[in-house]
């Protein structure tokens, strides 16, 4: 079921093992007095240990909620808290340091659980994973398990998913048995994998597309997930797994196109003309099958006869293997869809939100650029008159915790409402335009979806965070952060001098650089949307500072307030 990386080898973890552990955690929060319905908090890395606490904790009957690394000791405190939390389970000394910061705020928790020993400390709280998995195993004959399991009800909350909370304090939604159960079946559904299907698990399990796809998912198929414990290793591990299914950020598939495109110009010149004739077949095919008109047989059997070793090369990338690709957290940009669509490998998105995550999804025979697929099986979608996506389906989480008024909030006339603008097209695929409550209204009466330009901004690898501003005023202006990593080494290779990264971010090639990125955004949008003037930070925005979340979504209103004297000058 799973396999890690372990002296310089993959180690297998078989199903048996899997299903014992599980039970094991099961059995030690029985043994322990875990109350029915309260929560066990996860703050751990993607490591096995997760999915286990995970699945223990729904067995026995718990709510399991996903804490992100990232996050402070205050947001972690305000979640364990809020969800009535009684067990805690952490990975590392930095994460364990994190909770007992706050221990003394935290009056329900019963258990700290720490996998990493050597990070243990005398507290009678605190237990090592390996001591609680024993005490498990010693009173699993005390727990009739299978009768436990059959007690669960379809309606019984199984996970609570806190919102990022960029308007305000993060929200609990509780997700029901039958709402995995149906995400699950509507996912295979639309994406079939199988059992003899590989993929990679280092994404977090607390964000809820990674949980539903990228682990129950795969439970529910029978196809293992190989642990990246060193991002800076993909591309080895790539070539050791040789995964068929793969997903990441757009930001991943840019970089894998620079390398295809760098080691094309280093080829021979007949390489390259067979190369770029094949991309532009392959265009001409796509151009026709997304507008539905028939494509001559002969232009399928040149592109056939020219492409079979090209496809094989460009699946080297990705390890040799690889049969579906997708993207999310982030628009995919389109010039990069187009590309790896015509050597064969699309790029698939998909549109979701936690409160509905199976909603929306490109198939791997019926996709079109620039959208983010059809409704899923079990889904409905319809747009309100001021284009707001609303939502009814069989996927639909069962209300925020503690939180009935917004509850309702999200339903209006039993269609769920999502805050997010989009245009459905004759065929039913969905585009998403951006975030209603993100809005900028101009002086001039002028309604501007921001996350249009913001997000082709973000396409340059250099720009990390892009925020459009201009709410009543005559023109756009946008607070712009560099990637100081990617930053820094575009300075390197283009013999930038710089004493520091605040030294870089001020550097007169660097801010051309950015204005004409900025000029090729606004030739891709009417004037009134265009961005005047720009600011850029010396220093990226932060998850400790308040600005951005857990999952690196912009807090504008705090952004706004933060560096209102810079947005504001731009104006004077």
């Amino acid at each position: 079921i799973f396999y890690t990386r372990e002296n310089n080898s993959w180690q297998g973890m078989s199903w048996n093992n899997f299903a014992y552990q599980v039970e094991c955690f099961c059995s030690a929060l029985l043994s322990l007095g875990l109350t029915k319905t309260h929560a066990v908090c996860i703050l751990m890395g993607t490591v096995p240990e997760w999915p286990i606490s995970d699945l223990g904790t729904i067995f026995a009957g718990g709510v399991s909620v996903g804490l992100y690394p990232t996050s402070s000791a205050e947001q972690c405190k305000y979640i364990i808290n809020h969800s009535d939390a009684e067990y805690i389970v952490v990975d590392t000394k930095t994460q364990l340091n994190k909770i007992l910061q706050i221990k003394s705020d935290l009056p329900n928790i019963k258990k700290i659980i720490v996998l990493d020993e050597n990070a243990l400390v005398e507290d009678p709280q605190l237990i090592s994973y390996k001591g609680f998995l024993k005490l498990g195993s010693d009173n699993l004959a005390k727990h009739s398990l299978v009768e436990i399991a059959q007690q669960a009800k379809p309606t019984d909350i199984a996970i609570m998913v806190y919102t990022s909370g960029t308007t305000g304090l993060p929200k609990g939604a509780c997700l029901s048995h039958r709402y995995i159960i149906n995400s699950v079946e509507s996912l295979l559904e639309t994406v079939p994998i199988y059992d003899t299907d590989r993929s990679f698990s280092y994404l977090p399990y607390c964000h809820v597309a990674e949980r539903i796809t990228g682990f129950y998912n795969r439970l529910y198929a029978g196809a293992p997930a190989y642990f990246v414990n060193d991002l800076t290793k993909l591309w080895q591990y790539m070539r050791e797994v040789r995964p068929t299914v793969f997903g990441s950020l757009p930001r991943f598939f840019e970089k894998i196109h620079s390398q295809v495109i760098s080691d094309v110009e280093k080829s021979s010149p007949d390489q390259q003309h067979l190369f770029n004739k094949v991309v532009k077949l392959g265009q001409e095919i796509d151009r026709l099958r997304q507008k539905q008109t028939p494509i001559p047989s002969y232009l399928i059997e040149i592109y056939d006869s020219l492409s079979g070793e090209i496809q094989s090369k460009i699946k080297t990338y990705f390890g040799g293997e690889i049969r579906i690709l997708s993207s999310g957290g982030a628009p995919l940009p389109q010039e990069i869809a187009e590309f790896f669509s015509a050597l064969g490998l699309p790029i698939l998105q998909a549109y979701g939100l936690t409160e509905n995550v199976c909603t929306a999804f490109n198939r791997p025979d019926n996709h079109r650029f620039g959208t983010v697929g059809q409704a899923m099986p079990g889904c409905k979608i319809k747009l309100a008159e001021d284009g707001e996506i609303l939502l009814q389906s069989e996927m639909m989480f069962s209300g925020y915790y503690k939180e009935p008024e917004k509850t309702r909030e999200m339903f209006c006339e039993n269609w769920l409402v999502t805050g997010d603008l989009g245009a459905i097209t004759e065929e039913g695929f969905l585009r998403i335009i951006g975030r209603k409550k993100e809005l900028i209204i101009t002086s001039t009466g002028k309604n501007i979806a921001p996350s249009l330009l913001e997000n082709l901004l973000k396409e340059h690898p250099l720009i990390s965070h892009a925020m459009a501003y201009g709410d009543g005023k005559s023109y756009l202006t946008s607070l712009i952060t560099l990637n100081q990593i990617e930053t820094e080494d575009y300075a390197q290779r283009n013999n930038i001098k710089y004493i520091d990264f605040q030294d870089l971010t001020k550097n007169s090639e660097i801010i051309l650089l950015v204005q004409n990125l900025v000029d090729k955004v606004n030739s891709q949008v009417s004037s009134t949307e265009a961005i005047k003037k720009f600011v850029i930070l010396e220093h990226d925005l932060s998850i400790e500072a308040g600005e951005i979340t857990p999952t690196l979504k912009v807090k504008r209103n705090v952004v706004a307030q933060n560096y209102k004297d810079a947005l504001e000058s731009l104006y004077s």
